[in-house]
């Protein structure tokens, strides 16, 4: 789908003065257009893109992973570093009130076992299209092609400079992005903005992301992917633990499990305290006592085919491949010719496969944007500047993250709704005064 047009009616082609202008046309800007008309403010959003949503289109690979299903407390602790201040927007925009949302517009969810929360019918374009409409018909005005350059207090409010026309506004809501995926439009405008009115930016990093090994092996199984894998590692004395899918990269891993790890991993690496020692376990559903006696079993059941045959049914033949040339480097190993030693070798490297991080991807192939507007200088209850009245800021221009599995488009819907109704009810004021 693309919502948008570069066609406008000269009326925008000359100052005009709203109640809200939005700077952002992606999932937190669209939802905080939303909630703004909704409390019956006039409110224009500004899109660099020529169409709505770039980035939304994408996530979730096409099937847009809205939310994540639990309660609010549950959230605030996956959230970590920024849990405390979200607390307040989950309340009053959480993932119950996400899928209400949604399914009252035509586009019922469902929740997966995993608590990961989809559209019913997995498809994003859905999702985008439901805000826009929604928004259009609560009058909400949407300027296309429009990259704010910058924005100034005057007497009334606020101007936003775009090329080619001037918007003003009593107030105004940042929702600019991060600057993961730079393709979709997200190139860090949002920080430079709030730089302006004297914001402390917080150094953006990757997160939600894939890391790099140093050992070299890991190339040799590029692609190889794994549906259950469990992570462990211990930094600067916290212990942390991931657990997913993973897939083998040309240098390093990636898959749902390597994204979560990533998002402590990433503060460690950009602070110098690197490389991170981390422990894989390859087959978390089994002990290791228990994997020991399956090894037992698959060794005299197919003691005349090669060795890695023993893995055959827990991983890919690839992988099981290299961990018995760990321990032994002949490939006319037997099943049946495993020591008792060279066994308990093996079920030590399936249960705790040691790798070394030296770094994340960079942050133009993050999911997600680890840093931004340092969230002390923002007042949690409403989404608006310490710094200058009148700014609210939403979505990923804040130092504000979550894991991966909805928990990111979960803070874009919560922090917009908040910052929306904030806007509109500031905008009421003043317009009165």
């Amino acid at each position: 789908m693309a919502v948008g047009t570069d066609v406008l009616p000269l009326i925008w082609r000359i100052k005009r003065m709203d109640d809200c202008a939005i700077a952002g046309g992606g999932a937190a800007g669209l939802m905080a257009a939303v909630a703004a008309a909704q409390a019956g403010a006039k409110v224009c959003v500004l899109e660099r893109n020529s169409a709505l949503g770039r980035k939304l289109l994408l996530t979730g690979g096409g099937r847009c992973n809205l939310t994540h299903g639990g309660t609010v407390e549950g959230l605030v602790q996956a959230y970590g570093h920024c849990g405390r201040f979200l607390r307040h927007a989950l309340h009053i925009f959480g993932p119950d009130a996400v899928m209400r949302f949604f399914a009252e517009r035509q586009v019922p969810c469902t929740i997966e076992q995993d608590g990961c929360v989809f559209p019913a019918v997995h498809r994003a374009t859905d999702v985008c299209r439901t805000l826009y409409e929604t928004g259009r018909d609560l009058g909400v005005q949407y300027l296309y092609s429009r990259r704010v350059e910058a924005i100034t207090r005057i007497e009334s409010g606020f101007e936003l400079h775009t090329t080619g026309q001037t918007v003003q506004a009593r107030t105004v809501i940042i929702a600019a992005g991060g600057a993961s995926w730079p393709q979709t439009g997200s190139d860090g405008d949002g920080w430079r903005l709030a730089k302006e009115f004297g914001h402390t930016l917080i150094p953006p990093r990757a997160a939600v992301c894939p890391v790099v090994a140093a050992e070299s092996w890991v190339g040799q199984l590029q692609g190889v992917a794994l549906e259950d894998a469990a992570l462990k590692s211990t930094i600067g004395g916290k212990k942390i633990a991931a657990r997913g899918a993973l897939v083998f990269t040309a240098n390093g891993l990636g898959g749902p499990a390597v994204f979560d790890l990533s998002r402590e991993v990433t503060d460690t690496l950009f602070a110098g305290r690197g490389p991170v020692a981390i422990v894989t376990d390859l087959v978390p559903t089994l002990t290791i006592e228990q994997l020991d006696a399956e090894l037992v079993a698959q060794s005299a059941a197919h003691a005349k085919r090669r060795a890695f045959t023993v893995l055959a049914g827990r991983m890919p033949r690839a992988l099981a491949m290299l961990l018995l040339s760990q321990i032994e480097p002949s490939p006319s190993l037997l099943a049946g010719q495993i020591t008792r030693q060279q066994r308990r070798k093996l079920t030590e490297l399936v249960k705790s496969l040691p790798l070394t991080i030296t770094a994340t991807a960079p942050l133009a192939q993050a999911t997600v944007t680890r840093g931004g507007v340092a969230l002390d200088e923002i007042d949690p209850k409403t989404m608006q500047s310490h710094k200058c009245p009148g700014l609210f800021f939403a979505g990923e221009t804040l130092n504000a993250d979550g894991p991966c599995g909805g928990y990111n488009l979960q803070i874009a819907w919560a922090t917009g709704v908040l910052a929306g109704r904030s806007a509109a009810q500031l905008a009421a004021s003043l317009s009165t005064a």
